[in-house]
């Protein structure tokens, strides 16, 4: 195994530093000392929140920061169509999350809202879009590696997808529906979120192997190499 290079240090900076923006709500909580802790994030985003700014331009940060990640992604990934998957889902996502934070919500959180349907209506179906295209890719990047591996990372996809992708939603549907108890939405979706941090993380990761030799990974794409034919004798 080769020592990490410059290369592959900011590859994992630039993960960690996305990974982090995204659950910005533990950014928001050194900030607020813990206000709003059960809240629903996309309403600390509103207008008029104290901290909807930073937390706006933080997914916009992120949602950079994973597009850099993901040429070497898909050059760690073995080919065929899940690889396309996972790249072309991921970049739904942060589409769809940096529509969401140019669109917030139109009120925050205990404000009688009036008006702003439309506004709610593209903030929500974007976040949903994001999040949802994000464990799409998550289960294609399971699908890829299950038998060519890297066995973490296969595991990795198969946890977070079904904690983070199907539990927590689950959860954050049922407790948003019925509010009881109260604390459990915030909860769910935190937890929700965190889990889309660690994948972002582990894409990081795995981006490191991108851009190793095929000899030492042999699931990526190697650049082509010409070859040279001697010439015939006569």
């Amino acid at each position: 195994m080769r020592r990490l290079d410059r290369g592959d240090v900011a590859l994992l900076v630039c993960g960690a530093a996305a990974a982090l923006l995204y659950s910005n709500f533990l950014l928001d909580f050194t900030r607020t000392r813990y206000v709003g802790l059960y809240d629903i994030v996309s309403q600390l985003e509103a207008h008029g929140q104290p901290n909807a700014m930073f937390l706006r331009v933080t997914d916009v940060i992120c949602v950079v920061l994973v597009a850099c990640l993901l040429p070497w992604v898909r050059a760690a990934l073995p080919r065929g169509a899940w690889r396309e998957v996972v790249v072309w889902s991921t970049v739904v996502f942060g589409i769809g999350a940096a529509t969401a934070a140019f669109v917030p919500e139109a009120c925050g959180p205990d404000v009688t809202c009036v008006g702003g349907a439309v506004q709610n209506a593209i903030h929500d179906g974007s976040s949903i879009a994001s999040d949802t295209a994000l464990y799409v890719g998550v289960a294609a990047a399971w699908l890829a590696t299950r038998r060519t591996g890297p066995l973490w990372f296969a595991r990795a996809a198969w946890w977070i997808f079904w904690i983070g992708g199907v539990v927590t939603s689950l959860l954050f549907t049922y407790f948003q529906a019925t509010d009881n108890p109260a604390w459990a939405v915030g909860v769910s979706q935190r937890v929700h979120i965190v889990c889309i941090s660690v994948w972002i993380m582990c894409l990081a990761v795995f981006a490191v192997q991108g851009r190793r030799p095929r000899a030492e990974s042999p699931t990526a794409d190697a650049p082509t190499r010409l070859r040279v034919q001697p010439p015939s004798g006569g």
